[in-house]
């Protein structure tokens, strides 16, 4: 396979360990990167050794040895740089959440189309084996049939986009995206079918005095008769964990693949309780880091324009979720 050269549109926290992450690839290079600083661009090309570097984002999309574009901006800016990577002729990778809005999202998915190329929303932790394996386990009826399932992802501390609302804050669509992405897939594996979305979605929150959801609890109600309960925030501290509850036993992930230790090779726990039973311990091995993996996973699925765990339907069907949830919480 030949590499895949990587332009990163953006040099942020997440930006890093992406590039990290290609590094470890077995088929990415680092090609180019931008940021809206010139000097912001070339330390962060001088510390991973990038050859190119620019001050703006629209060089980085005319750069004729650029394949891929990975975007990392804020969420906002996610749609418009989309777009211009797709009419650029750039496959795309574009960090969760793919748009604020499905009708954007839409858009983003339109322009893909008619220019022909790849485009994946980064949900990474979803090509987890970890995840794989839950997925398997509640597919071949190891707790029975599902009743529920109980996700929670949160942190304590506050960056200034999390509670600005023109940079997208809020803690549903920064991390409850995970939460309804997991919970979704928990009602896929059980009832089999390709894409689900909640037949009700409730929710609660605590605001900020932006009007910014610093705290949120939701309740859905999925297809198979599976109710979903989900935690999220950015001014919480709890357990981020995975429960999934059957007629025949439970499933307990303690530590989940979004978890920063999990993203690197290393060996994880499912914990499967069986009704009256002790507990199973099922270790699940991941000899590549969680980016690298993403970064190979794009390359070997670029001419199918999607990936089969991540398509566009599924992005959409996440998002109208979220959009759903957030709407519950301002009532």
């Amino acid at each position: 396979m030949k590499n895949l050269r990587w332009g990163l549109l953006a040099a942020g926290t997440i930006a890093a360990e992406f590039a990290a992450g290609v590094e470890e690839s077995k088929h990415g290079v680092l090609e180019a990167v931008a940021a809206r600083s010139g000097d912001r661009a070339a330390e962060f090309a001088s510390r991973f050794e990038i050859p190119k570097c620019y001050g703006a984002y629209e060089d980085l999309l005319a750069d004729p040895d650029v394949d891929a574009i990975y975007i990392s901006t804020p969420h906002p800016l996610h749609g418009e740089w989309a777009i211009r990577a797709a009419e650029a002729g750039k496959h795309i990778l574009c960090e969760k959440p793919l748009t604020m809005s499905v009708a954007e999202a839409e858009k983003v998915i339109d322009a893909a189309r008619a220019n022909d190329v790849f485009l994946m929303e980064a949900f990474m932790y979803r090509l987890h084996p970890q995840i794989r394996r839950l997925a398997e386990l509640i597919s071949c009826g190891a707790i029975g049939e599902v009743r529920a399932v109980d996700v929670a992802f949160s942190y304590n501390f506050a960056v200034p986009r999390l509670t600005d609302p023109a940079l997208g804050g809020g803690g549903i669509f920064d991390v409850g995206c995970y939460c309804t992405s997991l919970a979704r897939l928990v009602s896929q594996a059980a009832t089999g079918q390709d894409v689900v979305e909640p037949e009700e979605v409730l929710g609660m929150a605590r605001l900020d005095e932006n009007g910014v959801d610093e705290v949120a609890f939701g309740l859905l109600r999925l297809p198979g008769g599976i109710l979903a309960q989900l935690a999220c925030g950015f001014r919480l501290t709890q357990d981020d964990h995975i429960r999934v509850y059957g007629s025949e036993g439970q499933l307990y992930v303690p530590k989940p693949a979004w978890i920063h230790e999990m993203r690197k090779p290393k060996t994880s726990q499912i914990i499967l309780t069986p009704e009256g039973g002790e507990p199973e311990v099922i270790e699940v091995e991941a000899t590549q880091g969680l980016f690298a993996r993403e970064a190979d996973h794009v390359a070997t699925h670029l001419e199918d324009r999607q990936a089969p765990e991540l398509t566009w339907a599924e992005t959409l069907a996440n998002l109208r979720t979220l959009e759903r949830w957030r709407e519950a919480v301002a009532r």
